[in-house]
């Protein structure tokens, strides 16, 4: 009796301390998840209003956008420069929805769902629904994106009307 009661206190511990990272893992990531919404709706809000220099501050210094349908564009003035076209070219109404987010080291990565109004012939738009992996950075004012890559069914690179 006393051996069982021994091995029932051992799983115990065993079990408790094992779960220790889980549960330190698990508030990175919800402290993450929570980091990676609000960097969404300011890219969101950020995008409706147009704002191509506050889009680009987004982004750490050195961060990388990878869009459908252009090239990849490295660092806060061409990402800016970006920006600007896109928006002069009918692109609007961008929303963000974070569906998985995983901390790693002092950042971690996210995938998310994005529709966006994308302009087509006659002044029309269409909506494009896709995929979004974000990578994320701490800098020393905040958590910014490192690298996203966006991901749209269907699209080729350089399909989509007002490519840049």
């Amino acid at each position: 009796m006393k051996t069982l009661f021994k091995i029932a206190l051992l799983a115990q511990l065993v079990i408790g301390v094992s779960t220790i990272p889980c549960k330190a893992a698990n508030e990175a990531d919800a402290e993450l998840r929570q980091a990676a919404t609000e960097l969404a709706q300011q890219y969101d809000a950020r995008y409706a209003s147009r704002d191509s220099a506050g889009m680009a501050g987004l982004y750490a210094a050195d961060g990388r956008l990878v869009s459908p349908e252009g090239p990849t564009l490295h660092g806060r003035v061409a990402l800016t420069a970006y920006y600007s076209k896109r928006f002069a070219s009918g692109f609007r109404g961008y929303v963000t929805k974070v569906l998985e987010v995983h901390a790693q080291g002092t950042g971690g990565y996210s995938i998310s769902a994005f529709a966006v109004s994308t302009p087509i012939t006659n002044g029309q738009t269409h909506q494009v629904h896709g995929t979004v992996v974000s990578i994320y950075q701490h800098d020393t004012d905040g958590l910014h994106f490192s690298l996203v890559v966006h991901s749209v069914l269907g699209i080729r690179r350089g399909d989509m009307v007002g490519q840049m």
